[in-house]
């Protein structure tokens, strides 16, 4: 097994770590990783020539967070398995943070590139911390985004050095900080030039070697005396002073989880406050939510962002717009920014384009929104531009599955930062979905699963969630009635039972 996390002792007692996960393309806390961590953290502790540890990234990243296939695993194991069991297997993490937290040896963390959800609270784990000050690289917890808290200190660290105020919108957004923020807010120390990053790492270490680990000294606010005391009427009054609805409130469990994991930990012992907040994960990890969320916003996203892509030869050399409708302004609008030579073809009929791509084809496509009513003809394509979301955008390829349209309308879906779904469908099942009730959106999507194999058929929750069409805490109609079959699957229609009994299996697959 490669080493994940290489080690150099320099002459005066300084080490330098270099988290380096060479399977992977970022770092993330996988059970490995945390397993490389105890044993550096065993050899910082038994080594008397080492004397403070510079942590850093052998990557152009720094870490990006908890492997989600692992969380997702929790999500599963959670089902069946016991609190204990649960608050052992998900806690350990924040117990490693705690225990590198009081050493007593200094760790300094040098994030040369982005540091997100765990990788973050890596960082704030250690003594101090410092950033290479590039404008682009992103300091953040997101875990909301998947409905889950940052549950290895995150909602106790964060807000002890930010304050309440901006601690609670940071984790209840999932707002990412640049490095330049990360100062001036004092989260990091200093943000400086690559070239400098671990020589400036290197003298804050050094420069508290033999000091002890002192709360007071690294928190500017231990004691969060601008929180209020939990109760259950000040953990709402707090929801919507910080901008969430009842409704999201109530539907998204990550939310109250985050609000009552600051409210209670905010005036406890930081150790003891880690049990706090793990104690809130696991309401999470017991719950339906965080499971869809996680498989079908990052899990999901990630393999259709992959196998959706057009091949990487396909490039479109030119788009030829014809005259486009006011209800088509959405289009003109993503059109007018595209990085595509585009000439205006007023011979097309209202609301189309034809691409022309890189090995000589011409695909001629009909433009639709999520307004309209779309269905195909033989031989048409057409593309559905959803309204860009929270999670992103998705752009609807309608029309019989033709490789080398659909080919070209997923690049054109590239150049405008949106993922293509083909439905292999003669009308738009976006727009059958739209303002359906749960349920019903359900038996229409085990319709349309019922012709689609598994490998294609957690694309339409994703679709559905990017389009707005079904709310994220769902994780998409059919990953919502998986969840929900025992008491949903008996009220389908006959042809929507017909087509549950013959997909249930590719579901589980998907689902699983």
């Amino acid at each position: 097994m490669p080493e994940l996390i290489t080690c150099t002792l320099e002459a005066d007692g300084l080490l330098l770590a270099s988290i380096d996960m060479t399977d992977r393309t970022m770092n993330v806390f996988s059970f490995a990783l945390m397993d490389a961590l105890d044993a550096l953290m065993d050899r910082v502790e038994r080594d008397d020539a080492v004397k403070a540890v510079v942590l850093t990234s052998g990557k152009s990243t720094f870490l990006a967070g908890a492997d989600l296939v692992m969380v997702r695993g929790f999500c599963t194991e959670a089902r069946s398995a016991t609190h204990a069991r649960m608050f052992e297997q998900c806690g350990r993490l924040g117990r490693q943070f705690v225990r590198l937290e009081a050493s007593a040896k200094p760790w300094v963390a040098a994030a040369n590139g982005l540091a997100l959800g765990g990788g973050l609270e890596l960082t704030l784990a250690c003594r101090a911390r410092v950033v290479s000050d590039d404008k682009r690289i992103q300091l953040g917890l997101p875990e909301i985004r998947w409905g889950l808290l940052p549950g290895a200190g995150g909602t106790q660290r964060l807000p002890r050095m930010v304050g309440y105020e901006m601690g609670m919108q940071l984790l209840l957004t999932g707002r990412s900080l640049s490095p330049q923020e990360a100062v001036h807010s004092g989260l990091f120390a200093q943000a400086v030039p690559a070239a400098d990053l671990l020589d400036t790492a290197r003298a804050l270490a050094r420069s508290l070697v033999g000091q002890p680990y002192r709360p007071g000294d690294k928190f500017p606010r231990l004691d969060l005396s601008d929180s209020p005391a939990y109760s259950p009427a000040i953990a709402q009054q707090q929801a919507a002073r910080f901008g969430v609805s009842p409704d999201d409130l109530r539907l998204y469990p990550a939310f109250s989880a985050i609000i009552d994991s600051v409210l209670k930990g905010a005036h406890q012992p930081l150790a003891e406050a880690t049990t706090t907040e793990m104690n809130e994960f696991l309401r999470l990890m017991f719950s339906p939510v965080a499971g869809r969320m996680v498989r079908t916003l990052f899990l999901g996203k990630v393999r259709a962002e992959r196998e959706l892509a057009p091949p990487a030869g396909m490039k479109i050399s030119q788009v030829l717009v014809g005259p486009l409708s006011d209800a088509q302004k959405p289009w003109a609008d993503a059109l007018a920014k595209i990085k595509i030579e585009t000439s205006p073809a007023p011979e097309l009929p209202t609301d189309h384009i034809a691409l022309l791509d890189n090995q000589g084809g011409t695909h001629r496509v009909r433009l639709q929104g999520m307004s309209d009513h779309t269905s195909t003809q033989d031989g048409e394509t057409a593309a559905v531009l959803a309204a860009s979301g929270p999670y992103g955008r998705v752009m609807e390829i309608v029309g019989p599955a033709k490789a080398a349209a659909v080919q070209a309308v997923a690049a054109l879906a590239g150049s405008l930062w949106t993922l293509p779904w083909p439905s292999d469908s003669n009308t738009s099942q976006l727009q059958a979905l739209q303002g359906l009730a749960l349920p019903e959106q359900a038996a229409a999507a085990l319709q349309w699963a019922d012709q689609h194999d598994a490998s294609e058929i957690s694309f339409m929750d994703v679709a559905a969630c990017l389009a707005g069409v079904s709310p994220g805490w769902t994780g998409g109609p059919l990953s919502w009635f998986w969840d929900e079959q025992a008491t949903q699957a008996g009220a389908l229609s006959d042809p929507a039972q017909a087509a549950w009994s013959r997909v249930s299996s590719r579901l589980a697959e998907a689902c699983e």
